[in-house]
């Protein structure tokens, strides 16, 4: 890259930065004031946070009863938009709010690159990086807790860095910890994560000291966190589980198919759920029937294995849920049964094509990362059809595919080239990095944590901003000038 555009005055000047904060600022409210179709989970999410206002938490409050309690979601980000409807239900304050917890998220890395070497310089090429970065513009319109994540996780990781005044106090991270995990629960093994990592990385004879500042965090994390959402869980559905009784078998059931059945979709446990078709197809338009063929009949076995453990309620009910669009709450112990019967037939579709499934969940590495390139379905399949097969369509005029390639080229430039030189550079500079490793580690952990799952690229939206922290500390880094080993954070 050209050195005199690096040393540039203006790409140094403190001014610069005002007015890119300034641009992200025009950006972020063209992006809120947009129509934008609903989000998926936008209607759970409002009802949800309706119910809360009336002391309850169901999507069916009005419409069953007895009503049955929410067994899918945490209680965080409902409670947040119940704070935020208190103020205004207008969705465009819904997004002047998330706005805000975007910017200060911003601000954050800011205030954490002015602790850096060439300071002004990486607080520029910063927000330059961030500029482009329409999918978290897009969150922030979108009834979603993304925006929120995407603060709660880059406040945690820049904790454990110098400078950050009372952000620093353990306290702080265990309330961030805590109130990330009612907002999203896959941040349950996160405070474990981190402390794995310093025991791999620091010395022997550090251990005992880093294992007592971690397990303070953790010990806090879990009895705020965890236990209260198990008691809450025992005392509302009898059972002692620290996550939502829903669990993760059913999002990997649909990762493990989703390569398989390009264009078809679903009415099982989810309505109307449709399997995205890959640019890189993976399987040919036979051999995708076929599949779909034995996904409908895996079904069959999941739901006679779980029918057991119906109740009167759910035979009533759950037809009828599944026509709304909210998701279907079923009894506990059928919510139970049937993560148990889709985790078996998980396993066995592993075992029976082991190649297969360490193939596509390295594809799914890049693809959490990397948006696909969506071309429209003119046909969906949700229910076997002789003779028909989903039809893909072809995006209409120039605004088509420049909404099809855009957020493609935007994450494959940011992501799919800026994390292999993120690597490249840690492998060469290990020293520089070990003082950055929490940055690292939050962007690992929530990276390989959504591997074996659905493929959604908004599963690492809360880690985007750290990610792109960590791509332009290694383009900005001085090679002549490691950073020594010290303990940061402390």
């Amino acid at each position: 890259m050209n050195r005199r555009m690096w040393s540039g005055r203006w790409l140094r000047s403190r001014r610069f930065t005002g007015y890119l904060m300034a641009l992200h600022v025009v950006l972020l409210l063209v992006a809120i004031a947009l129509p934008q179709p609903p989000s998926p989970d936008e209607a759970t999410y409002l009802a949800l946070a309706e119910s809360m206002t009336h002391g309850g938490f169901s999507v069916w409050d009005g419409i069953y009863d007895p009503v049955p309690v929410e067994v899918h979601r945490t209680h965080g980000y409902p409670a947040f938009l119940m704070v935020v409807r208190m103020v205004s239900k207008s969705k465009f304050f819904l997004g002047l709010v998330q706005g805000a917890l975007y910017l200060l998220a911003l601000w954050l890395v800011l205030r954490y690159l002015r602790t850096q070497e060439d300071a002004d310089l990486r607080r520029n090429v910063f927000l330059l990086a961030m500029l482009p970065q329409l999918q978290l513009l897009y969150y922030v319109g979108q009834v979603f807790p993304e925006p929120l994540m995407v603060l709660l996780l880059t406040a945690l990781a820049l904790s454990y860095g110098r400078g950050m005044g009372r952000l620093h106090d353990p306290w702080v991270r265990i309330l961030l910890l805590v109130v990330a995990f009612w907002v999203r629960p896959i941040v349950l093994l996160l405070p474990l994560f981190l402390l794995v990592v310093d025991l791999f990385l620091e010395p022997r004879a550090q251990w005992i000291a880093t294992g007592k500042r971690h397990l303070v965090v953790i010990a806090g994390f879990v009895l705020l966190g965890p236990f209260l959402f198990a008691c809450w869980n025992l005392r509302t559905h009898g059972y002692f589980k620290p996550v939502p009784l829903t669990g993760s078998a059913v999002i990997s059931n649909l990762g493990l198919w989703q390569l398989r059945l390009p264009g078809y979709g679903t009415v099982h446990y989810f309505q109307y759920n449709t399997f995205g078709r890959e640019i890189i197809p993976w399987v040919d338009e036979a051999n995708a029937a076929r599949y779909y063929s034995a996904y409908q009949e895996q079904w069959d076995r999941i739901e006679a294995r779980a029918a057991t453990a119906m109740t009167p309620e759910d035979r009533a009910h759950v037809p009828a849920m599944m026509e709304h669009n909210v998701w279907a709450t079923r009894s506990p112990a059928y919510t139970i049964a049937l993560d148990q019967a889709i985790r078996e037939e998980n396993w066995a579709m592993i075992k029976a094509d082991p190649w297969y499934y360490l193939v596509s969940r390295l594809y799914t590495s890049v693809r959490l990362w990397v948006t696909n390139i969506n071309l429209p379905m003119e046909r969906v399949i949700y229910r076997l059809s002789p003779g028909e097969h989903p039809r893909v369509g072809r995006p209409a005029g120039a605004m088509g595919w420049a909404k099809a390639l855009i957020p493609f080229l935007i994450t494959f430039v940011t992501f799919g080239l800026g994390l292999p030189f993120l690597l490249i550079s840690v492998i060469r500079d290990p020293r520089r990095w070990y003082v950055r490793r929490y940055l690292l580690a939050t962007v690992g952990y929530v990276w390989l944590i959504h591997i074996p799952m659905l493929i959604q690229s908004r599963y690492t939206v809360p880690v985007h901003v750290l990610a792109i922290l960590c791509i332009v500390l290694a383009l900005t880094d001085r090679k002549q000038a490691p950073a020594p080993v010290g303990q940061p954070g402390r």
